[in-house]
């Protein structure tokens, strides 16, 4: 074909040209016209990587070559697209979705949860949607595991036994106080009463008192910086507050809330930034708002897989509440 049906963004033609090629009656016509468009901008050959990244990426959960779809007509790509990834999350056995992390852990939650977890020495540990944690409790410490998602917590005083939380290598210690630990890109640490020392094994324990957060990975602890304790602890209060967070963050959050993986296409459009509250018992709500703010188109794949590409109209630079 010489083109595609309607009009749309760069990404979402590329999203129509991987389900056309992969039609069993795909014509030398239709590749020829798609090699025309792969070469005709170098933002093409961007945008069709995408897509097959995300493709490999689900294909790679259940270790089979992904399905094929059947010739339909073009006019209705926008729902093969929808079926296509349904069928391929069919066959790679839901994987993502059977072996969560912290399945077998002392306290979790699920999609959409929320619960408190009252511990032994009268602590208490809140926990947020998709979150897990391990308890081990001894003579000379108290040790809690995070072992994903995020957690608020409310440490009783025992000055004979610290409290420490570890997340992904670096550890949290306190004698008493109230702190909020997430674990997202990176491990962020917010303290909302007294002081914590946050610390990993090729970094200096840094001290981080009330109002103030740091954040940890690969490159060591960062520096303290004051927190919006509001947006910190939104959650505690089934909302999501947003402001002037990168896209890409939002949707991370968002995706915790509700089943099956948001993908968005548009290389630097994650890099855009947010401002809104969102509540966290209506995340299709807030997809929908983002997509109405931002020009985006929504394909919703049975509840299973979220994708978002951008129309041709301009594009806002953030979503206002």
């Amino acid at each position: 074909m010489d083109r595609l049906d309607g009009p749309s963004s760069i990404d979402e033609q590329a999203v129509q040209w991987f389900v056309v090629l992969r039609d069993d009656e795909a014509t030398e016509e239709d590749r020829s016209a798609f090699a025309k468009w792969l070469g005709a901008d170098p933002a093409h050959e961007v945008a069709w990587r995408s897509v097959e990244r995300m493709w490999s990426g689900l294909d790679a959960v259940g270790r089979h070559p992904a399905p094929r779809s059947p010739r339909r007509q073009r006019s209705n790509l926008p729902k093969r697209i929808a079926a296509t990834a349904v069928l391929l999350l069919v066959t790679a056995g839901f994987g993502w979705q059977l072996l969560p992390v912290g399945l077998f852990a002392d306290h979790r939650t699920g999609v959409g949860e929320r619960k408190t977890v009252m511990l032994q020495d009268g602590s208490q540990v809140e926990l947020a949607t998709s979150t897990a944690i391990d308890v081990s409790f001894g003579d000379t410490e108290r040790r809690i595991k995070l072992l994903t998602g995020e957690a608020f917590f409310t440490v009783a005083k025992d000055p004979g036994r610290p409290f420490i939380v570890t997340a992904e290598g670096g550890e949290v210690r306190v004698l008493g106080t109230a702190f909020d630990v997430k674990i997202a890109k990176d491990v962020s640490v917010a303290v909302a009463h007294n002081t914590v020392q946050v610390g990993t094994p090729a970094a200096t324990p840094v001290k981080v008192e009330a109002g103030h957060e740091v954040r940890y990975g690969t490159g060591g602890v960062s520096g303290v910086t004051a927190a919006d304790l509001d947006a910190v602890q939104a959650w505690r209060h089934n909302q999501l507050i947003f402001r002037d967070v990168p896209l890409d963050d939002v949707l991370a959050d968002l995706g915790r809330y509700r089943r099956g993986p948001i993908v968005l296409f548009g290389g630097a459009l994650g890099k855009r930034h947010v401002t809104a509250v969102f509540d966290t018992d209506d995340v299709d709500a807030a997809l929908d708002t983002i997509a109405q703010s931002l020009s985006l188109r929504i394909y919703r794949a049975a509840g299973l897989l979220t994708v978002m590409i951008p129309s041709p109209e301009p594009q806002k630079d953030a979503v206002v509440e």
